[in-house]
C-alpha cells in the first residue's frame, strides 16, 4: 500500500458555517466532528469552527492574523466571498470546502465535490495566487451576473439542497419569466474608452473565463489570466434563450450569434433610466447603485488549488481584447 501524500497545511483553522443549507442538513457537529477526525489522520492539527453568519468575518480576521498556516472555509459561495475579501493581499492560504449548493469556488480550483474527499485534498495541494473582481470595492471570487435572474431569485424562497435540482428549478423558472422582464439598456465602458451599448435580460461578468467544454457549470480557463470577460445575450426569445442554453451546455457558446463577448480588466456599468439594479455576486443577491466600476485584481489572493497540479496550458493570454458577436463589431 502506498504511504500517503505528505501533508502540507498541518495547523488549519477551519471555519464552518452552521447556518449553511447543506452543513445544516448534514449537522453541524456531525460535520465537525468528522472534519476533526479526517484531519487528524492526516496528521493535521485543524482548529475547528462552527459559527454563524454574522461571526464569519470577525472569525476569518482572527485565523488570518493568528499562527494557522492556512484558513480553510465551509459554506456557499457567499461565504467563500467573504473570506477571499479578509484574506486578499495576505500570504496565507484559502482553502476551500464545498458545503454549499453549486460550490462554484470550489470547482474553480479543482476541488472534489464532496466534502470528505475535498478535507482529504486541502492537507496536500498546491497553492498559488489567483485573480478576483472588485466590484465598486468589494471583491468576489467568481461571477456577477445582471438582469432578470438575479431579480427573480430576489423574489423566490431560498433553495438548499441538490444543485441539480436547484439547476432545473432554476431554468424552468427562468424560460417562464425571461420573455416578459424588461430588458436592461447596458452601456459598458471599458479601460481603453470604448463604449458597448446592448439592450439585454441578462449578462455575466466571470472572472477570467471559461472553456469550451461540455456541462452545466463551465469550467474556469485559468485562476491568473489578468482579465475578466463579459457575456452580454440579446435574446429576445424564450426560443432565443432555450438555444443559448443548449449551446452553453454543449460547450458551443462561441457560435451563438445572439452573444457579445468581450475581455478587459476594468468597466463602468451604466443602465439607462435605472439608478438601482438586481445584481448577484457569487450567489448573494444585492442591489447596486449605477453606474458601478468592475475592475480585475491581479493574483490578489492565495488559494489551495487542486488544479494547479494538472499539466494543463491554461491559455492565458487572450487575442488583444478579444471580442466575439454577429453583426457590428464591437
Amino acid at each position: 500500500m502506498p504511504a500517503p501524500a505528505p501533508c502540507r497545511w498541518t495547523r488549519p483553522v477551519v471555519i464552518l458555517n452552521r447556518e449553511s443549507g447543506t452543513i445544516s442538513s448534514l449537522g453541524p457537529e456531525h460535520v465537525a466532528q468528522r472534519l476533526q477526525e479526517i484531519f487528524a489522520e492526516l496528521g493535521a492539527e485543524a482548529d475547528i469552527r462552527l459559527v454563524r453568519g454574522a461571526e464569519i468575518e470577525p472569525t476569518l480576521v482572527e485565523a488570518r492574523d493568528g499562527e494557522a498556516d492556512a484558513v480553510i472555509i465551509g459554506g456557499g459561495d457567499g461565504s467563500v466571498a467573504t473570506a477571499a475579501s479578509v484574506l486578499a493581499g495576505h500570504e496565507k492560504p484559502l482553502g476551500i470546502l464545498p458545503l454549499g449548493t453549486f460550490n462554484l469556488a470550489a470547482r474553480d480550483v479543482g476541488m472534489n465535490l464532496d466534502w470528505e474527499e475535498a478535507a482529504q485534498q486541502l492537507t496536500q495541494a498546491p497553492d498559488g495566487a489567483m485573480d478576483l473582481l472588485d466590484v465598486d470595492g468589494s471583491l468576489f471570487f467568481c461571477v456577477v451576473v445582471l438582469g432578470f435572474y438575479p431579480a427573480l431569485v430576489l423574489g423566490q424562497p431560498e433553495y438548499h439542497g441538490n444543485w441539480l435540482v436547484k439547476a432545473w428549478r432554476t431554468a424552468s423558472a427562468s424560460l417562464k419569466s425571461v420573455a416578459t422582464f424588461p430588458p436592461l439598456d447596458l452601456v459598458l465602458k471599458d479601460d481603453d474608452g470604448r463604449e458597448v451599448r446592448r439592450r439585454t435580460r441578462i449578462a455575466l461578468i466571470a472572472n477570467n473565463d471559461y472553456e469550451d467544454l461540455f456541462g452545466i457549470i463551465p469550467r474556469r480557463r485559468s485562476l491568473d489570466a489578468g482579465y475578466f470577460t463579459v457575456y452580454v445575450s440579446t435574446h429576445r426569445s424564450r426560443w432565443g434563450l432555450l438555444k443559448s442554453s443548449l449551446a452553453w451546455l454543449m460547450g458551443r457558446w462561441k457560435e451563438d450569434k445572439e452573444l457579445t463577448v468581450l475581455h478587459t480588466t476594468e468597466l463602468e456599468v451604466q443602465v439607462r433610466r435605472k439608478s438601482r439594479i438586481p445584481v448577484m455576486r457569487d450567489g448573494e443577491i444585492d442591489k447596486l447603485r449605477v453606474p458601478f466600476r468592475i475592475r480585475i485584481r491581479p493574483k490578489a489572493l492565495r488559494v489551495i488549488a487542486p488544479r494547479l497540479e494538472e499539466a494543463v496550458d491554461s491559455g492565458n493570454n487572450p487575442p488583444e481584447h478579444a471580442d466575439h458577436e454577429a453583426g457590428a463589431p464591437v
